[in-house]
């Protein structure tokens, strides 16, 4: 029996939720999950956790052997860590994760150029424009738009700001007119408009007269094609639709109304001793996107 191995599947099913969650982040069959976990219920002849068909519930020798691992495997990889540390290059794998659009526009080049100068190091980079938990989902650092979490368990390195732009389509606007002030978006159909922008913009209300067009989604590419199709305005990164209002297909709209400039950050999470490839492509980051 590998007591490591066992007690860190342990430790990931209670964390992720489930076995089958635990089966794909370890990429492990959920048999071999399952026998693992079975294999330390016999070796401590008690029982960790009670399953059911949708939720799993720690018992309370599961909950005190869990905070047991946690302790373990946290020395274990402290020790590890350390060693590494000495090390005067980066090598191993980051997870980084990141919006669609800054990371397509940035974070995409960035990383060649860094792969290429430390060739030991490994980045897997993870698009989604959805807000990931970096605890939970293994995430080692996460690039934020907007404020930061507030959390004692999170460290936010600080990067470039993030200029917007509200506009819509040459069609759009010669259908529906083109808004002079804040107050016109009220007679508009606006799409998926970030409603933190608009509280930092606009007083706390302005946003409950917002009308929502008929498409919304979370997805930055999905909100600026609907405005390319004339679906109504948008509020989106100047990074996200310069390419657009280049090529005519979308026009900025109330330039005398500035919009407010979001912070950029990378968040991960705080341990006792940061792996020097976190210090080392943080510090990179910082570097290649200054304040």
């Amino acid at each position: 029996m590998n007591l490591f191995l066992s007690m860190s599947v342990f430790v990931k099913i209670v964390e992720i939720g489930s076995l089958n969650g635990a089966a794909i982040k370890l990429r492990l069959s959920p048999t071999m999950v399952g026998k693992h976990l079975k294999l330390l219920e016999s070796h401590l002849k008690t029982q960790l956790l009670n399953r059911t068909t949708r939720r799993i519930h720690l018992t309370p020798s599961g909950v005190e052997y869990y905070y047991h691992c946690k302790k373990v495997l946290e020395l274990i990889n402290d020790g590890e860590e350390r060693l590494k540390n000495d090390q005067l290059t980066p090598s191993g794998q980051i997870i980084l994760s990141c919006p669609e659009i800054f990371g397509n526009k940035k974070i995409l080049p960035f990383s060649l150029k860094y792969v290429e100068r430390f060739p030991e190091a490994q980045i897997h980079i993870s698009l989604t424009d959805r807000l990931v938990d970096i605890i939970r989902e293994d995430v080692d650092i996460a690039i934020r738009i907007g404020e930061p979490p507030d959390s004692s368990d999170i460290i936010a390195r600080p990067l470039t700001r993030y200029e917007l732009v509200a506009c819509a389509s040459p069609a759009y606007l010669e259908k529906f007119g083109t808004p002079e002030k804040p107050e016109d978006l009220f007679k508009h159909q606006c799409i998926s408009l970030n409603e933190s922008v608009l509280d930092q913009w606009q007083p706390p209300n302005f946003k409950e007269n917002i009308k929502n067009s008929r498409l919304t989604s979370d997805s930055s590419a999905v909100i600026r094609q609907g405005a390319i199709s004339g679906m109504g305005i948008i509020i989106q990164a100047k990074l996200s639709v310069e390419d657009a209002i280049q090529n005519g297909l979308l026009i900025p709209i109330l330039k005398h109304y500035p919009l407010p400039e979001r912070k950029v950050s990378a968040l991960y999470a705080r341990k006792k001793h940061t792996p020097m490839r976190l210090k080392f492509l943080l510090d990179a980051l910082q570097e290649a996107f200054p304040q």
